[in-house]
């Protein structure tokens, strides 16, 4: 029923607790992580996308 009316409410918390993980690997920016809930036939389809930086940008842990 929730998911008819919108997107899920729990999404707000998922895309920040997502985004301190990645953010553990690789520094990117917060509106480089999107996620949409489709619906496909009988199924909900959860879709991540993160834009990571471009190659040699700073990687969390190396100097």
């Amino acid at each position: 029923e929730r998911a008819q009316r919108g997107s899920p409410d729990y999404l707000p918390t998922l895309r920040r607790e997502i985004l301190e993980v990645i953010k553990k690997y690789v520094n990117v920016d917060p509106d480089a992580v999107q996620i949409n809930v489709e619906r496909d036939g009988e199924h909900e389809v959860l879709e991540l996308s993160v834009a990571l930086p471009e190659k040699g940008a700073a990687v969390v842990g190396e100097n």
